[in-house]
């Protein structure tokens, strides 16, 4: 059903790319991630510490407000009625922020331009992928690393989740990219920041 779905969806798509010159305006709908988990969150101890958040770079095809679809050969799909509130790197940046935060409540997180000025240790995240695909999967890939205030190396891993939506929509993908990013890639991530800054006897 949910891959169906998506081959429908895409048809939809095509279809109103062959009337975009109609003077009809198009009803488009907007999306925002939500962290619909915070509130459980378990908090990890580590040692206090200082951690800058850089902005977490999305891949130039990410980069937009138009949700994508993306094919098994590499057809990218952008919807011009489904839409994100807000592009993807700083939604991402300030949840991700947020769950950290919550997370590893020992470390100072920095984001923007409130830093301070002692030199402090960074974390980078990239993303490769962000997207589903028509046959009702969700893709999430990419690398993060933190580097010490002295400029080593501390931790650093990649992610890459598939998971299956379990309806049809675009509602249901983006909660369902949610939830994977927190989960599956922010939550893990946090365990492994977590051993890297942990309290010595």
């Amino acid at each position: 059903m949910v891959k169906v779905g998506f081959r429908v969806i895409l048809l939809l798509i095509v279809s109103w790319a062959a009337v975009g010159c109609s003077t009809t305006a198009v009803q488009s709908s907007e999306y925002l991630l939500m962290d619909t988990g915070l509130k459980d969150v378990h908090a990890l101890s580590t040692n206090s510490t200082s951690v800058q958040l850089m902005p977490v770079v999305v891949a130039n095809y990410l980069a937009s407000n138009e949700i994508v679809l993306v094919t098994n050969n590499g057809a990218v799909h952008r919807s011009q009625s489904n839409l994100w509130a807000e592009t993807l790197s700083p939604q991402l940046t300030r949840l991700t922020q947020q769950r950290l935060e919550k997370t590893l409540p020992d470390i100072t997180w920095f984001g923007g331009q409130r830093l301070p000025s002692y030199a402090i240790a960074l974390l980078n995240i990239e993303v490769d992928d962000f997207y589903a695909d028509l046959d009702g999967i969700v893709h999430i890939s990419g690398r993060w690393q933190i580097i010490s205030a002295t400029g080593e190396l501390s931790a650093s891993n990649t992610f890459y989740v598939k998971r299956e939506l379990k309806a049809d929509g675009y509602s249901t993908m983006v909660r369902t990219l949610s939830a994977s990013w927190f989960n599956q890639v922010i939550d893990p991530m946090a365990k492994e920041i977590a051993q890297s800054f942990a309290i010595k006897d």
